[in-house]
């Protein structure tokens, strides 16, 4: 008995090496996110989720907390961007127009590049402008599901540029913009400022909460790189702001009319700008306003209307039910603090994207690193990285892909939230060191 038990404890003994290695071993591979991020200054005390992915071994790099929830801000725009690759077409369905022998009726489809600065093509613009029949702008038979603001948006954020309503129709990006020109300033829509003191880029602009009325503040603008200035308007369902904004825009031969109801047995799609030229700026941008009219726009094609809980909870246990974690899902730009997603989450909807669309597609659309929008971050590299930033509050997140030098393809997410850090880019630069070293090993 005793020899036989001093043989087991010999066993344990010999064993020992091997499972003291084995426990490091995986000690070290829990805190190495511990030590590359946690250690820096700006993240002592904040939240973080890491999921790394080599898709050459399908083996996982590293993995910190990635089944955890974050709120993911910006990085809400992925999934904006996978709904136009799917379901927009290779341009946008922006109206659904019917036309008899005097009348040309539109129903707008939530199209956000009516009129909007960046794009050049204008369809629409150009029919109203030059047809000697009557435009009837028409609401949808069946009323809309959704607020201008998401769930959960900030409210006193109302006329900041970054939070332009949500709209059916859509015009001029949903904003005023008022821009330095050759001599003195520009303003557009005008029709929205006639009868206001003229504005100046050097004051702050904004607007009363509940009307549009647009006035100077007493604050001073002291970028004197800034040209331009963007105010939000209130959008207005029942298209009466429109007829006004585009009869003082485009002057049509008759004035706009205004139908309720939209039933024509032979109507017709009109699409307008290239679907990825609006997923490029939307990314590389972060645009909110374009990223919630991807989500809306999907509703409108696989619903036939705009129900903003209906398509979400359609898209889950659908599109979106392959998903590790179940994901609270608020909007279509991650402006609300009511979305919650983990690093597993973002690294399974990135694969998906690639493996429905080429990855040449989507190095278009995305950001990458060293220019744009990164253009302060992953400049000198260990290889090439494509991805979008999310910030949000002491919340930032960053999520993409990276080709090493080696050849290695990683698909990433990093999530941090509740970071103290005053600034974002300390924090970024603890997000891009960690990266760094990943690529350098891999």
């Amino acid at each position: 008995m005793a020899k036989s038990i001093r043989t087991r404890i010999n066993k344990s003994v010999s064993y020992f090496p091997i499972l003291f290695v084995a426990v490091l071993f995986l000690m070290s591979a829990c805190t190495a996110p511990k030590k590359v991020l946690m250690a820096e200054a700006p993240l002592q005390g904040a939240h973080i989720g890491i999921a790394v992915f080599n898709e050459n071994t399908h083996q996982w790099v590293d993995r910190y907390q990635s089944d955890k929830y974050f709120t993911p801000a910006s990085n809400t725009k992925i999934i904006s961007c996978y709904l136009g690759m799917k379901y927009l077409s290779d341009s946008l369905p922006g109206w659904r127009l019917a036309e008899t022998a005097d009348s040309i009726f539109l129903l707008p489809l939530g199209d956000p590049s009516f009129l909007h600065p960046d794009f050049s093509f204008q369809p629409i613009v150009s029919l109203i402008a030059h047809t000697q029949k009557q435009v009837v702008l028409c609401t949808p038979t069946q009323p809309d599901a959704f607020a201008s603001f998401g769930k959960g948006w900030s409210w006193d954020d109302f006329a900041e540029d970054y939070q332009p309503e949500r709209a059916r129709f859509n015009i001029y990006g949903n904003v005023l913009t008022v821009a330095k020109a050759k001599e003195g300033y520009t303003v557009k829509p005008s029709l929205l400022v006639k009868g206001t003191t003229q504005p100046s880029i050097q004051t702050i602009w904004s607007r009363d909460r509940y009307q549009n009325r647009f006035y100077a503040t007493t604050k001073v603008n002291t970028d004197a790189t800034e040209t331009q200035q963007q105010i939000p308007f209130i959008t207005d369902p029942e298209l009466t702001l429109a007829k006004q904004l585009l009869e003082d825009t485009l002057h049509p031969t008759l004035p706009i009319a205004i139908q309720h109801g939209f039933d024509f047995a032979n109507s017709r799609i009109v699409k307008t700008v290239a679907t990825d030229s609006l997923l490029k700026i939307m990314m590389n941008r972060s645009d909110n306003f374009f990223a919630e009219q991807m989500l809306l726009m999907t509703s409108e094609k696989l619903l036939g209307t705009i129900d903003e809980d209906k398509i979400i909870d359609t898209l889950l246990k659908t599109d979106f039910s392959f998903y590790p974690q179940k994901p609270q899902w608020a909007d279509g730009s991650g402006l609300s603090r009511f979305n919650l997603m983990t690093p597993e989450n973002y690294v399974a909807l990135l694969q998906k994207m690639e493996s429905e669309y080429s990855l040449e597609r989507i190095k278009g659309i995305f950001a990458q690193g060293g220019k744009g929008s990164l253009s302060g971050y992953y400049k000198n590299i260990p290889g090439v990285l494509y991805a979008k930033t999310g910030t949000l509050g002491n919340r930032i997140a960053f999520s993409g892909y990276i080709i090493t030098h080696k050849g290695t393809h990683l698909t990433f997410s990093v999530l941090i939230e509740n970071h103290l850090s005053p600034r974002t880019y300390p924090v970024r630069h603890a997000v891009e060191n960690y990266l760094t070293s990943i690529m350098k090993k891999y």
